[in-house]
């Protein structure tokens, strides 16, 4: 039987909201730096850190610093202002100003989907309700608006309504682009981007249009896509031909903020300078959904965005944003967290080294503290499946997506430590083995 069998859904629980990477008779019960323990007794190391949530780990701290620091406010209605809340916004702020150059503000929203919603409201009152630009193979959430900025049809199949007009340019993988010659990107992908909006044949309002394209929508790595870092100059040439036809960039750092690719925000390795950045998971280090909306002046001023564009019962939550300053505190804790992370990607490119004499591996590359492992076989689910299934050895999570069956990602807690990445290499040689066998 498959994990996702129904027959294997315990009673009561609704599964369209959950993704099995372990049976689903397995219960977690205690977590502690990068291991998680079942009610069995059976350690997992955390080669996924809730598909990069987890920065700093399993670490209760944060929770307890977090509670004491909300003690005073544990709860307050969405419709209620903090001192809090507000210092919280204006320190996330100061973060995104002093990386992109610009003044801007801070929203706050529940999580990476209803931050997209959010970031596309912002769009709407500048720009419209013109096509919005994606990349295919891009991955934005599965809400009823996101889905449709996602790739996956299967995200779509159950949607109330047709969704926004959105255009799809070609996706942005130059290891497996059809039309590559040498190493790099091919300069003719970069052209034939750059032809649409220039010509009614090629469906793209021009930038004269009364109703043209209003956002391009890029990650900085497609997470779900495969983990794939497009070329920066590619990358930035879309982005100038986008805002040539009126578009503003939106950039969702969900995934890619907080220093998982290296730099602070992943868009720093293309030198992309965003409108709007969209940043989750890390902010919180997984323990509280929330999401932090940043848009350059005048985008989010309130005579363009006024009271009332948007409004979220959890806001405003105390335990949330007192999360967020307890999390801020950590990273402000590293003195150099560039060189932190060089160090990091040396350790966890070294210790994949040993994948060299894996026939089933075709190639490995790592950026900041993530891993894309490539297979030369669709078999990323049965790697998987080998890891957590493991009963002579720790068990193993890792993150693989079926739009992506031929590439396991490994993206640990940023605390990891040398011998532990080693450990998760060691185990994952263990998996790939046995697949082959």
């Amino acid at each position: 039987m498959s994990p996702t069998d129904p027959a294997l859904i315990p009673a009561g629980v609704g599964a369209g909201d959950l993704v099995y990477r372990t049976p689903p008779e397995t219960r977690m019960v205690r977590a502690e730096g990068v291991w998680l323990w079942d009610a069995a007794g059976r350690p997992y190391l955390d080669a996924e850190a809730a598909n990069g949530a987890l920065s700093f780990g399993y670490d209760s701290s944060l929770v307890a610093e977090a509670a004491r620091r909300c003690a005073g406010l544990p709860g307050l209605p969405s419709f209620c202002e903090s001192e809090q809340r507000v210092a919280v916004l204006q320190r996330l702020n100061s973060r995104f100003e002093a990386a992109i150059g610009q003044q801007g503000r801070v929203s706050v929203e529940l999580g990476g989907a209803q931050g997209i919603e959010m970031a596309m409201r912002i769009v709407a009152a500048n720009r419209g309700r013109g096509p919005v630009l994606v990349f295919e193979g891009g991955y934005h959430g599965r809400s009823p608006f996101t889905a449709h900025l996602s790739a996956s049809n299967r995200y779509r199949a159950n949607q109330p309504w047709p969704g926004p007009s959105v255009i799809r340019l070609p996706y942005p993988d130059c290891a497996s682009c059809p039309h590559r010659v040498g190493d790099g990107c091919n300069p003719a992908c970069t052209a034939a981007v750059t032809r649409l909006g220039t010509n009614d044949l090629f469906g793209v309002p021009g930038p004269e249009a009364a109703e043209g394209v209003s956002a391009l929508v890029i990650e900085p790595l497609l997470n779900v896509g495969g983990c794939v870092l497009p070329d920066p100059a590619h990358l930035r040439a879309v982005v100038e031909h986008a805002r040539s036809l009126g578009a503003l960039i939106v950039v969702d750092e969900i995934f890619t903020g907080m220093h998982r690719l290296g730099p602070e925000w992943g868009h720093q390795l293309h030198g992309i300078t965003p409108d709007i950045v969209v940043a989750s998971k890390a902010l919180t280090n997984g323990i509280t959904p929330l999401s932090a909306i940043w848009a350059r002046e005048p985008l989010a001023d309130p005579k363009v965005f006024p009271p009332g564009s948007h409004s979220s019962t959890f806001s405003g939550n105390p335990f949330a944003i007192a999360t967020v300053d307890a999390v801020l505190d950590r990273w402000d804790s590293w003195p150099d967290p560039t060189a932190r992370m060089a160090e990091y990607a040396a350790a966890l490119d070294a210790a994949l080294g040993r994948l060299a004499s894996i026939d089933l591996v075709k190639r490995h590359s790592v950026v900041g503290g993530l891993a894309r492992v490539e297979l030369r076989a669709p078999l990323a689910m049965a790697v998987r499946s080998a890891a957590t299934g493991a009963s002579d050895r720790p068990r193993l999570l890792l993150a693989s997506t079926g739009m992506a069956p031929h590439v396991i990602a490994l993206h640990p807690p940023l605390t990891a430590t040398a011998d532990e990445l080693a450990e998760m290499v060691d185990l994952l040689v263990a998996a790939l083995e046995e697949v082959t066998r």
